[in-house]
């Protein structure tokens, strides 16, 4: 290295060059086309093999609102198929913009000032929603089951999210084949139930069919299909511009619902099955 590059160099550039020293090959080693990760935020993540033509790719989480920088999205996923990125994670937002206005952006109570943000609040994830209330701040959904291989799946235990509103509430990932994806929310409500919305977050244009309803971006289609409550009509809501000055503003964010009634359910329990795949 030149020695006028030599001050430009950051402090732990040395320790890494005694690291990078010891390192040694291993080999190639295949990348799993489907993988969770545990812990206090767990994940789960399925793609397609090398070069997959469909550039398939899943991302769902656990969690809970009190995690460190979390937020009430137990349950919710993103979704790409065909290079397009159909369903969105709303992102972050900069802290310190935030808090040069005075809001509390900190405090994680139930109640707090924080959760009234779309990127923080349930309200602007891909998950469910009961009552039309915020998740149980500190209700942590969990992993509960996970299947690799060629067709993976995954259950993530969503129940503390919704304590006092729902008795049960699991929701089973499965990539039922390369262009597809299943969501299946099986849930068991309480009396004080009276509402449960399925939630779709996407920038995407929406067409309404007979099946559901299309996505289209970039030219391209994804079709949504209502399996299990045809006769209930998705709503789209807008949220371009989001519903608060404060909000991160993302250009054609809209939320897709599935709003079920708890007097449709019989003796309080329901599976909803949506399907996305290419069209």
């Amino acid at each position: 290295m030149p020695v006028e590059r030599m001050s430009r160099l950051g402090r732990l550039d040395g320790a890494a060059l005694v690291w990078i020293s010891q390192y040694k090959e291993k080999g190639d080693i295949a990348i799993p086309t489907a993988w969770k990760g545990e812990g206090a935020n767990p994940i789960v993540i399925f793609t397609g093999e090398k070069n997959d033509p469909h550039q398939y790719y899943f991302g769902g989480k656990g969690g809970r609102g009190t995690v460190n920088h979390g937020n009430m999205d137990g349950g919710s996923f993103i979704f790409e198929l065909n290079g397009v990125r159909w369903v969105i994670d709303p992102g972050n937002q900069d802290y310190n913009t935030l808090e040069q206005t005075g809001f509390n952006l900190w405090g994680n109570c139930q109640n707090c000032e924080r959760w009234s943000l779309l990127t923080k609040n349930n309200f602007g994830h891909s998950t469910l929603t009961v009552n039309n209330q915020h998740h149980v701040v500190n209700g942590l959904a969990t992993i509960k089951n996970f299947k690799g291989g060629s067709a993976p799946e995954a259950t993530i235990d969503m129940t503390a999210a919704f304590r006092g509103l729902l008795a049960k509430a699991e929701r089973r990932f499965a990539k039922e084949s390369e262009r597809s994806l299943m969501i299946e929310d099986e849930i068991e409500l309480t009396d004080s139930a009276e509402v449960i919305t399925w939630q779709l977050m996407t920038q995407a244009d929406v067409e309404y069919t007979d099946y559901g309803l299309n996505l289209l971006q970039e030219g391209k289609k994804l079709k949504v299909e209502n399996l299990s409550h045809p006769g209930l009509r998705f709503s789209i809501v807008s949220l371009d511009p989001a519903p608060l000055k404060l909000d991160r503003q993302i250009k054609g964010l809209k939320r897709v619902e599935l709003r079920i009634p708890a007097w449709m359910i019989q003796d309080n329990k329901e599976i909803i099955k949506i399907r996305l795949s290419e069209l």
